[in-house]
């Protein structure tokens, strides 16, 4: 299994989001690339992501395009 991970940069910083699962590297790759299917593709920035909430009016970092990534999910067993 595979974390797919949006980050965004804000003032405050960068904030990695784990924003779903797939079953193989595969379709994580065509996710980062922006090729997945329909139920990847509609994934949204989380609403407690400065970029959602931030007050300032013109603030260029909302229009900004979150980075994606994925990484192999990893648990522990006791």
């Amino acid at each position: 299994m595979y974390e797919l991970h949006l980050e965004t940069i804000h003032c405050i910083g960068r904030l990695n989001h784990v924003v779903g699962v797939t079953d193989t590297e595969e379709e994580a790759k065509a996710w980062v690339k922006g090729v997945a299917d329909s139920a990847l593709k509609s994934v949204r920035i989380p609403k407690d992501d400065p970029i959602v909430w931030c007050p300032v009016k013109h603030c260029h970092m909302k229009r900004q395009k979150p980075a994606r990534s994925y990484q192999e999910y990893c648990w522990m067993i006791d």
